[in-house]
């Protein structure tokens, strides 16, 4: 889409060679340098997912979306991610999530549904299963799986903003299996300090 002249009217209005001229000049610098992209994205809050980065951006967390920090693909993705979250209206669900985790972490993630024991109900949600089996009901629980090799710093970033993508009877935890790796690998020690008393019985 072709931006606006905002500088219709200087550059319309005839000017004399000389000082006249060093002004439209001027004037031109000044509005390109301070005033051209702050314009055209006044303009572009109509239909944010063609706006710049600072537009994608300030509409994505004013709806709760996902925000990335990357160097090279972030914008592509934050822009492709807000016009699908923008075209689905009520539809959103489950689905919206998928097509998130798609877009950011490729084929690293899973979606996994979690069962709990009918016997213990009283104690939910503390007996989850990742597994159906017998005598276990499906709760509104999700696990979101990501593999080792997603980065713990963009997981621990992301996290919050992907739990609200989900419809509001959803709980989702996330779990990074670089962490739980990690644990795996390291031998975890157990101290026991004790304190003696000697109770003399004077009686």
């Amino acid at each position: 889409m072709d931006t606006l002249n905002f500088t219709r009217p200087v550059d319309d209005q005839y000017a004399h060679i000389g000082l006249e001229t060093a002004l439209v000049q001027a004037f031109h610098q000044v509005y390109i340098e301070q005033f051209s992209q702050k314009m055209q994205d006044l303009v572009d809050y109509g239909a944010p997912h063609i706006g710049s980065r600072t537009v994608i951006e300030r509409f994505s967390k004013q709806d709760g979306l996902v925000v990335l920090r990357r160097p090279v693909t972030s914008d592509t993705l934050m822009r492709v991610i807000y016009a699908n979250w923008s075209s689905l209206a009520s539809e959103r669900g489950l689905g919206f999530l998928e097509f998130v985790l798609k877009m950011v972490w490729a084929n690293q993630w899973q979606i996994i549904r979690l069962w709990h024991s009918v016997a213990r109900i009283n104690q939910y949600p503390l007996f989850l299963s990742t597994e159906q089996q017998a005598n276990y009901f499906l709760t509104s629980r999700i696990m979101i799986s990501l593999d080792a090799t997603v980065s713990i710093a963009e997981i621990a970033e992301l996290s919050p903003i992907i739990r609200r993508l989900v419809p509001a009877n959803i709980v989702v935890k996330v779990n990074a299996k670089a962490l739980n790796r990690e644990a795996e690998t390291k031998a975890i020690g157990v101290a026991m300090v004790g304190k003696v008393y000697n109770v003399v019985d004077l009686s």
